[in-house]
């Protein structure tokens, strides 16, 4: 061995504390005769072992990843600092421990890990130990890293270790001084206090979180175990400390995590609910209005600007809403929807209060944003009495009703609980209803313009409830997009359909086929697609007596997806119609991009057709589709001078209530007959 190895072990060797070097990968190489000592362990038994083993088994199990992820990151948040951790020794017993772990790179690049263990049982006790303290032993304390503080029972401070004297060093050097002049702010008072009870004897020891004044730092956090003793020179106070100012700022940081949004800085709902209720309590005759205000032109905000553009939109609406002086507390509950909770004058002036501010804040978005701001407002009055909770949900059903109606503002009311609670009602019917195949299929038939033939029908969803009655197709698509059936919706319907078909095969055929309606969110799903396709091969159907009919949201999400099942469609020849044109984005430049069949005029133009600007749009519209060779359907025709209007416009089919309403099947028969079918 070289002499320099040989120093190497004779300090391994002579080391009062445990040290212990394992390699990149946990594993132990070094295990000196303190650490044999403190752990129970020979060095032989552990060598090669991983470290792990002298751990409790939680901290065991996590480990190598911390290892694993140290040398993959670089991260030295641990290095060079001590800390106090549980060992585990060969007998199973666990005891806390002082660890301090250094770092050293070795010949072959990889890291190399040494840690310094130093039992911390004595520390538990040091508080009993320090009534016998004289020189000898405080040559002992010294070496323990504590700080040791032993004073009279007026503060002054009459002994203490190095330890102390190095934290505090910036303090004047002097023979005695008072604890108090170490601490800050209002931890003097805390300690006044607690010194007097030990001097009056009412307790004999407590654990006290005091603010010290430190070098080099403008205040660090310790932790104190303060006793009240008694020797042969009399009785004194012990206190014996720890700096946890690490452990503070950890806290601190996890609070602000847990309780407030880290773009923001705003809090949550929860930390908000416990600050109103003080403002309540120390302000009984206010009148408060909650506003939950919504950005519905966000996700758009995160697409055409980056993050950092819209956490900055974001930051100074916060700023905006917390410096107006009518706004008693704000929170962010949602990606860009705020709950602010206003102080009105007057519960009756709250309307128009609010709306002003509102207006105004939007103004204030236009000069910030990049994006025109699209906004939804639902207010409701706190009435003195209510819960949080209670005003909280009250205007979320405001904000509700205020995207049912396009409405940028509205205030809660008794109409608006009346209708959310049928909504609610609503969705568990209808989850129900699909369920138990409630919702039925109805047929409205299409007619061609020059024959004035039947040329095909559109399957259309009716739903009588028992409890709700009649519930619209419009009702139903707004609740099935609020509970994510889409798909479930769009299956559901095509089964049914298929079924009336297979059931009634004599009124249907490949020159009057059957639309149904497929939503975009399932036009990009290839099981939905599947399902058609297979669905109607099972019941021994042409393919050609199906059409599907879809919006322009599903062309404007066009994918690899989308492309795949329109091929699918396209390969057993089922025409794709594209439903209501002019109603969605308009993107004109997309429509060349699927196998399209045919486009459908939505009722609203065909309702404008006797003006001038209306005439003129459908004129645009069919032309346009003629030019993408796609044939044409008009629906919600009433009047027969609109079928001839739209005739001469080279509109191929029309339907409408001037021919029929949807039917359900057994009176589909009976206006076949009629109509001369």
């Amino acid at each position: 061995m070289s002499e320099e190895g040989s120093l190497y072990q004779a300090l391994i060797n002579a080391a009062a504390d445990g040290i212990i070097m394992i390699d990149c990968r946990g594993r132990i190489e070094t295990f000196s005769p303190a650490a044999e000592a403190l752990f129970g362990y020979s060095a032989d038994e552990v060598i090669g072992q991983n470290v792990s083993i002298l751990m409790p088994s939680d901290m065991a199990s996590q480990h190598d990843g911390y290892l694993q992820n140290h040398v993959r990151t670089g991260n030295e948040a641990i290095i060079g600092k001590g800390r106090e951790v549980t060992g585990r020794r060969k007998n199973g017993e666990l005891f806390e421990m002082h660890l301090s772990v250094g770092k050293a790179m070795g010949r072959d690049g990889q890291p190399s890990f040494v840690g310094i263990c130093h039992d911390l049982t004595d520390y538990k006790t040091a508080l009993y130990q320090l009534q016998r303290v004289d020189t000898r032993y405080q040559s002992v304390l010294d070496s323990q890293g504590l700080l040791i503080v032993r004073m009279s029972l007026n503060g002054d401070v009459l002994l203490s270790n190095q330890a102390f004297e190095n934290f505090l060093a910036e303090l004047p050097k002097r023979d005695h001084f008072k604890f108090v002049d170490c601490l800050q702010g209002n931890d003097i008072d805390t300690f006044q206090s607690h010194l007097s009870s030990l001097r009056e004897e009412g307790n004999t020891e407590f654990k006290l979180m005091l603010t010290m004044k430190s070098l080099g730092q403008s205040s660090c956090e310790v932790e104190w175990w303060i006793r009240r003793v008694m020797d042969p020179d009399g009785v004194h106070i012990q206190a014996v400390g720890i700096d946890v100012s690490e452990k503070v700022l950890a806290s601190n940081e996890a609070y602000l995590l847990k309780h407030f949004d880290p773009v923001t800085k705003l809090p949550n709902v929860d930390f908000l609910r416990k600050k109103f209720a003080e403002s309540e309590r120390c302000h009984p005759d206010q009148s408060f209005v909650f506003v939950q205000f919504e950005l519905v032109s966000f996700q758009r905000m995160r697409k055409l600007g980056s993050d950092l553009e819209v956490d900055e939109n974001l930051r100074f609406l916060a700023s905006t809403f917390k410096q107006d002086p009518s706004v008693e507390a704000v929170s962010r509950i949602a990606q860009g929807r705020f709950l602010i909770i206003y102080r009105a004058p007057r519960q009756h002036d709250a309307k128009e209060v609010v709306s002003t501010y509102l207006n105004y804040l939007e103004q204030r978005i236009q000069a910030q944003s990049i994006v025109a701001p699209e906004w939804r407002a639902g207010c409701a009055p706190h009435w003195e009495g209510t819960s949080f909770d209670h005003t909280l949900a009250c205007s979320e059903m405001a904000l509700s009703y205020s995207h049912q109606k396009n409405h940028a503002i509205v205030f809660y009311s008794s109409e608006i609980q009346k209708l959310c609670e049928r909504t609610k009602i609503l969705h568990r019917r209808l989850v129900n209803a699909l369920a138990f195949g409630h919702i039925k299929v109805f047929m409205q038939p299409k007619i061609n313009l020059k024959t004035h033939t039947i040329c095909g029908f559109e399957a259309l969803m009716r739903w009588s409830d028992d409890i709700l009655g009649f519930v619209s197709p419009f009702e139903i698509i707004q609740v099935v997009q609020e509970l994510g059936l889409e798909a479930e919706l769009d299956r559901y319907i095509i089964t049914k359909t298929l079924n009336a078909i297979s059931e009634h095969k004599t009124l249907f055929s490949t020159e009057a086929p059957v639309s149904i309606n497929i939503s975009a969110k399932s036009f990009i799903r290839r099981d939905v697609i599947e399902h058609l396709v297979y669905g109607i091969a099972e019941r021994d159907l042409c393919y050609q007596m199906v059409e599907v009919e879809v919006t322009e949201d599903a062309v404007l999400s066009i994918d690899e997806v989308v492309k795949t099942n329109a091929k699918l469609l396209q390969e057993h020849k089922i025409n794709i119609c594209l439903d209501d044109f002019g109603t969605g984005y308009s993107a004109l430049s997309y429509l060349g991009k699927l196998p399209l069949d045919n486009l459908k005029i939505d009722r609203a133009f065909v309702k404008e057709i006797h003006t001038e600007r209306g005439k003129v749009m459908l004129e645009a519209i069919v032309s346009i589709a003629k030019s993408l060779d796609l044939t044409v359907t008009a629906e919600g025709v009433e009047e027969s001078d609109q079928c001839a209007m739209l005739e001469e416009m080279g509109c191929d089919f029309a339907q409408g209530f001037l021919f029929s309403k949807a039917l359900p099947m057994e009176e589909l028969n009976c206006f076949l007959s009629a109509w001369g079918h």
